[in-house]
């Protein structure tokens, strides 16, 4: 539980790093959340602990949920800043990217989804994984559908000039 944690704390402070905005954190912070806990709850209903390979799987799936979060999060803000409004630029944004997204998450769970399937003992200790990775994934398509553009509507503002003119986040 600790690496997952500490994962959300790094991933958070990179993408500060190099958004330089928290307005910009903020989507995907909360979309990392929303997602691992939609993860959990479907590990629930199929029955899986939590243990060395989901937390794996959950890990590497936060890479896959801030990258769908951050591509809607650049494109719904290239949309504001050509002058549309934040609802306008969140749907916009979010339909242009719905098949890319779509298409994205139906392969990497077409890669891992097999695995689970392989009979032995390599299946055994790799059902929880490849499961827990595929519905971490699909979970991970539907926030970047739904509540990113969301998100992005209500947090996202254009940018504004400063006194030197530079432009900067507000």
């Amino acid at each position: 539980m600790i690496s997952i944690i500490l994962a959300l704390a790094i991933v958070v402070f990179v993408i500060y790093g190099f958004l330089g905005s928290l307005r910009s954190v903020i989507i995907p912070a909360v979309a990392i959340p929303v997602s691992l806990i939609g993860t959990f709850f479907l590990m629930f209903l199929l029955g899986f602990s939590i243990n060395l390979l989901t937390l794996l799987a959950m890990v590497l799936a936060i890479g896959v949920v801030v990258d769908d979060a951050i591509i809607m999060l650049e494109n719904v803000h290239r949309h504001i800043e050509e002058g549309k409004s934040r609802t306008e630029a969140a749907i916009e944004g979010a339909r242009e990217l719905a098949w890319p997204i779509i298409t994205m998450s139906t392969t990497l769970v077409a890669v891992f989804l097999p695995i689970g399937f392989v009979g032995g003992l390599t299946g055994v200790l790799f059902v929880e994984f490849a499961f827990t990775l595929a519905a971490s994934v699909i979970l991970s398509g539907v926030v970047a559908l739904t509540l990113s553009p969301m998100m992005c509507a209500y947090v996202l503002k254009p940018y504004q000039a400063d006194k030197d003119g530079e432009r900067e986040f507000s």
